[in-house]
């Protein structure tokens, strides 16, 4: 028998993290919830305890009540968390929002299991009839034809990409999970219809909201494909600011980001006409064509890492322009 954190017959304490490391170490060569609960001396609500944070920092995938899944990120050199645990996880994905469907199911609301959980107060009937659950982070409406997800969880990474597939996994397992639970027949698809992906405690970000402003960069239309304003809603726990620079594309956030680490090299050197542009405009900013623009022929050019010097000039000259215009419409 392994020695817990939780044995106390004369061995000492393990320490949390060699005990986490031990934990996970088992689960990789195929142990089983029964056998870890004895190997480690662990009671059931200690090792559950210890497994959901082990999902926490991204080592391992809970499936169902049974299943553990091992996602080959480390304790030490994590890929992706769902927790804040490294600011060089500086990546946030979250709001990822979906529509599941099972197209061999033409009723929903009469699969017995359904009936079943509903009868047992295990669901929530919703005013226009779907049912409605919590499950891991996730609310999910079984309405008639199809299952609305929608998702509070993170995920931190240092790549925005990685950060999209594991939200993606955690999606494909709740399918799994809820076809299971409620009998569910056939195979399923998964539409996205809601994604975000911020870069946290950016110092742009930072500057601009000190200033009492907000930022949307728009590409074609009226829809934001950037956008800086400290919304609360997508917040971790109420007293956090993460101070974003957020997007709905991944590969967009990570270009972003190569720019703003690059314009971190020099010092933000914002002319003092964009500073003052910036902070008169009592208005969100809107339609930025020139900056995301500058931003993406910078990082192609520059192979996503080099330095901007040489087109700094281009996107101030375009900011600018936009302020001046900005200013002549307000008279």
């Amino acid at each position: 028998m392994i020695k817990s954190e939780h044995d106390n017959r004369g061995y000492g304490k393990t320490s949390a993290a060699s005990a986490m490391e031990q934990t996970l170490n088992l689960i990789k060569i195929g142990k089983g919830k029964g056998e870890l609960r004895r190997l480690l001396n662990l009671s059931p609500s200690a090792l559950s305890n210890r497994l959901k944070r082990l999902e926490t920092l991204g080592c391992i995938n809970l499936i169902g009540k049974y299943q553990i899944e091992v996602t080959g990120s480390s304790l030490k050199h994590p890929e992706v968390t769902r927790a804040l645990v490294n600011k060089k996880l500086d990546k946030r994905g979250h709001g990822h929002n979906a529509t599941i469907l099972f197209p061999k199911e033409d009723n929903l609301w009469e699969k017995d299991r359904v009936k079943k959980e509903y009868a047992q107060k295990k669901l929530t009937r919703l005013g226009f009839g779907s049912y409605k659950l919590s499950y891991k982070g996730f609310t999910i409406w079984i309405n008639k034809k199809s299952l609305t997800i929608y998702s509070s969880n993170s995920y931190f990474s240092e790549d925005a990409l990685k950060s999209k597939f594991w939200a993606l996994k955690d999606l494909d397992n709740l399918a799994k999970y809820l076809r299971g639970r409620f009998d569910l027949k056939g195979i399923y698809g998964i539409k996205i219809f809601r994604e975000h992906y911020g870069i946290i405690f950016n110092k742009f970000a930072e500057w601009l909201l000190g200033q009492d402003r907000k930022l949307h960069v728009r590409e074609k239309g009226e829809e934001s494909i950037l956008w800086i304003d400290d919304s609360m809603k997508d917040n971790i726990g109420a007293k956090v600011k993460l101070k974003e620079f957020e997007g709905k594309d991944p590969q967009k956030i990570n270009s972003v980001d190569d720019w703003g680490k690059d314009m971190d090299d020099e010092g933000w050197p914002l002319s003092s006409e964009v500073r003052m542009g910036m902070s008169d405009n009592k208005k969100e900013l809107a339609n930025l064509k020139g900056v995301f623009p500058a931003m993406k022929e910078y990082n192609e050019n520059l192979k996503l890492h080099t330095a901007v010097q040489k087109a700094q000039l281009e996107v101030q000259k375009e900011t600018l322009k936009f302020l001046k215009s900005i200013e002549e419409k307000n008279g």
